[in-house]
């Protein structure tokens, strides 16, 4: 015998109704979700470039959101620079300010203190609450009459509010492992914060003494162009009483043409210096900008402590070898988590709720008849997990975080070899630049005496045209070379410092003797 349900039968066409409808309001879902016209899903070659070599643009059909850059307005060109010519000190600090590198650095720190928190919460239980409330239908035969089946509809209609606490008792120091090694990154972003702030500094001293370099030797190609006015000036005061030839005339004004040219190749390099200033600091380089003259600083004198002892400072004030330390201290709690995977956890679970439903049953097109039921229930366990084979991934979890801890300890060794390195030569570069620079000031001053005479001696017919432009080059080549030598002295003492990482962002264990 056959058993069927009636295919007239109303309780069908309304499942076939609400199928229809289902289906109908996914595809409208889908459709409405997706931003485009086109579909990715089925056409994603829409989307690019239709040819290697044509740029993209986008295809019609497809909605593109902008991505534009903010453009440069009026007020940020202007800057924020107080009027008047800027000390170093000023500038330095507008950059901690505004220079967004720096803030980003703080802001990922920031980000990494956030993470170290979320990661403690796997020391606290979880407590939520939740709440079910559903309604179900189910059609079958309930009994045979004839050659037709009888129907028998129930409704099931319930409610289930209830509480839930979780908590893991035994893990093996996954947490803990866990949580060193988040605490271990954050202080790697905080160390890393450290030295971007002394990055900063010695980017603006750098080059606030390379602008300050570029304006001396502007300078000094004025004193040039003066030199080879003097040396035109005598050349035609002797011409005029016949004691000049014409060619030296023209050789002397060659010589004028060229200072003058000299003169106009230094604004360039100005330009230039001024807007890495700027940069550095964190500003457009549109912005105007004037510093204060460095020619009256007293010069840095003499270091006072041996290579030997500024290396031992670095390595332990320098906050990115700290964090290189900390990088070494975090992979090992790495490999420990590693290990911890192999072992089982062990969580405790409890609940309590109230579970309400009403059952109601219909039999053919009778009336339905309707149970309640009520009640609280409770719950609390232990569950074990231990997972006995999961196709080696644990095993390779352990050889990567090996493998990682191996990079970070050769990394900080490559760091520390690195950073004895920038000690010595920054060291060294200054002591040279010291000597240098004192031997600069003999050689200018010898060079101005070598012009005065030969100058004296040109006007008496004692020195050739030839002779008097070579001690007017050597004066002028010997001004600017003092200019660049004293800008290199003052930026390689600023190089000492920074490569010891001394001063504001210095690591926290310092444990040098400063003798």
């Amino acid at each position: 015998m056959t058993v069927h349900i009636r295919p007239d039968h109303p309780e069908r066409r309304s499942f076939q109704a609400v199928l229809g409808l289902s289906i109908g309001c996914s595809l409208f879902v889908i459709g409405g979700c997706a931003g485009d016209q086109l579909f990715p899903e089925l056409n994603p070659d829409a989307f690019v470039s239709t040819q290697a070599s044509e740029a993209w643009i986008p295809a019609k059909g497809v909605e593109y959101e902008s991505h534009r850059v903010r453009p440069l307005g009026a007020e940020e060109a202007k800057g924020g620079l107080p009027d008047g010519a800027c000390s170093l000190m000023t500038l330095v600090a507008l950059a901690l300010e505004t220079n967004p590198e720096t803030r980003a650095s703080w802001e990922n720190a920031r980000v990494k203190a956030a993470e170290y928190g979320s990661v403690r919460s796997l020391w606290y239980p979880v407590i939520s609450v939740s709440a079910n409330l559903g309604l179900s239908r189910a059609i079958y035969p309930a009994g045979v009459q004839g050659s037709e089946a009888d129907v028998m509809v129930a409704d099931f209609t319930g409610i289930f509010p209830s509480a839930q606490v979780n908590y893991t008792l035994l893990d093996f120091g996954r947490r803990s492992s866990a949580d060193a090694a988040a605490r271990q990154i954050l202080w790697i972003a905080n160390l890393q914060f450290n030295r971007k702030i002394q990055t900063t500094v010695f980017e603006v001293q750098r080059n606030y003494f390379a602008l300050d370099t570029a304006l001396g030797l502007y300078d000094a190609s004025l004193a040039e162009l003066e030199l080879a006015l003097t040396v035109v000036d005598a050349v035609e005061d002797r011409l005029a009483v016949g004691l000049a030839t014409a060619p030296e005339l023209l050789f002397a004004r060659q010589e004028l043409a060229q200072a003058e040219f000299d003169v106009q190749s230094r604004i360039s390099v100005i330009d230039d210096a001024r807007s890495a200033l700027l940069v550095a600091i964190g500003l457009p380089s549109t912005t105007p900008l004037e510093i204060d003259s460095l020619a009256d600083m007293p010069l840095p004198g003499n270091l006072d402590f041996e290579v030997q002892t500024a290396i031992n400072v670095a390595l332990e004030d320098r906050p990115d070898l700290a964090a290189a330390v900390a990088g070494v201290r975090a992979a090992e709690a790495a490999v420990e988590f590693a290990k911890a995977d192999f072992y089982p956890t062990v969580d405790f679970n409890g609940s309590v709720g109230w579970e309400q439903f009403v059952l109601a049953a219909q039999v053919n097109d009778g009336p339905f008849e309707s149970q309640s039921y009520g009640g609280m229930n409770y719950n609390v366990g232990l569950t074990g997990n231990w997972i006995l084979f999961e196709g080696f991934e644990l095993r390779n979890n352990l050889r990567q975080a090996r493998a990682a801890r191996r990079k970070a300890q050769a990394d900080l060794e490559a760091l520390r070899i690195k950073a004895i390195g920038e000690v010595w030569d920054s060291y060294s570069d200054y002591l040279a630049a010291q000597r240098q620079y004192e031997f600069g000031v003999a050689l200018v001053e010898s060079s101005r005496e070598a012009y005065d005479a030969m100058l004296a001696s040109y006007d008496v017919g004692l020195a050739t045209i030839t002779e008097l432009v070579a001690s007017e080059k050597g004066l002028a080549a010997s001004l600017a070379e003092l200019v660049e030598i004293r800008g290199a002295l003052l930026t390689s003492s600023a190089q000492v410092s920074y490569a010891i990482g001394s001063g504001e962002g210095s690591s926290p264990e310092a444990r040098v003797d400063r003798r």
